[in-house]
């Protein structure tokens, strides 16, 4: 199995962390991808979009 190196790989736009995508990866096939933004990594993701999104689904349904 071939490694890619850092130039082949995608970075996380916030934070600069590497993905598990190359930069030859489609966008179809990429999870964590933001149209207009860029590739986020699991982490940056999970608290832009998942955690923010289910605090507000908890805030209305009280």
């Amino acid at each position: 199995m071939l490694q890619k190196t850092r130039k082949e790989s995608e970075c996380c736009v916030l934070c600069g962390k590497e993905t598990e995508y190359t930069r030859k990866t489609p966008i179809s096939e990429r999870t964590e991808y933001i149209e207009c933004g860029g590739q986020l990594c699991k982490d940056c993701y999970y608290e832009l979009y998942v955690k923010k999104k289910s605090d507000f689904i908890e805030f209305v349904k009280s």
